[in-house]
């Protein structure tokens, strides 16, 4: 593979790209444990995008090789293949793994509520991230959840540990599965 594109995104900031279709998409950990929020949109009809819904029914609640991101209904379209992880996905000892399909995207008021910081959540970062495409906060949905560690209690309470076994250098490729007949015969999401 050639190298087409190279991005550093800096903790609390987002960046929004077009993956074409031949190409993957690597997202890495240069310095070790960080979380990344991760939407999809096709790019020719942007309310298709990622259903994390969809994808825990069809695939599983933590993705990995060979498993499949889903758009959401009515498409419900496979939009990406994970087809490298680098991750050991050893589960802790309460049963939580890596890569998560349960948990929402945080946002400034829930920021507020769980860490008493009034700072921009994932919410508002993805907002940023996609208004040079002409999208606003109202596209902005249910991430996967990438290097985040989650799990769910026995309350049926979803939980979030620290992703200790996060190293710097792991990564997770995605190789676009949807491609579109429009003009943008060759883009996918």
């Amino acid at each position: 593979m050639q190298l087409v594109e190279e991005h550093i995104v800096k903790k609390h900031d987002g960046m929004a790209v077009i993956v074409r279709g031949g190409q993957l998409l690597r997202l890495t950990q240069p310095e070790g444990p960080q979380v990344i929020d991760l939407n999809l949109f096709s790019l020719d009809h942007p309310w298709e995008h990622l259903g994390s819904s969809v994808t825990r029914r069809r695939e599983t609640i933590h993705p990995t090789t060979g498993n499949k991101l889903w758009s959401r209904a009515p498409w419900e379209r496979p939009m990406v293949e994970i087809t490298d992880d680098t991750m050991q996905h050893r589960l802790s000892s309460t049963g939580a793994a890596t890569h998560d399909m349960l948990s929402g995207r945080c946002c400034q008021v829930s920021r507020i509520d769980r860490y008493g910081v009034d700072s921009p959540g994932c919410q508002e970062i993805l907002t940023e991230a996609i208004k040079p495409f002409g999208l606003d906060g109202d596209y902005v949905h249910d991430p996967f959840n990438v290097f985040m560690r989650t799990g769910l209690g026995a309350d049926g309470r979803t939980f979030w540990e620290d992703p200790f076994d996060v190293k710097p250098g792991d990564y997770i490729d995605l190789r676009p599965c949807l491609l579109y007949t429009s003009d943008a015969a060759d883009d996918t999401p």
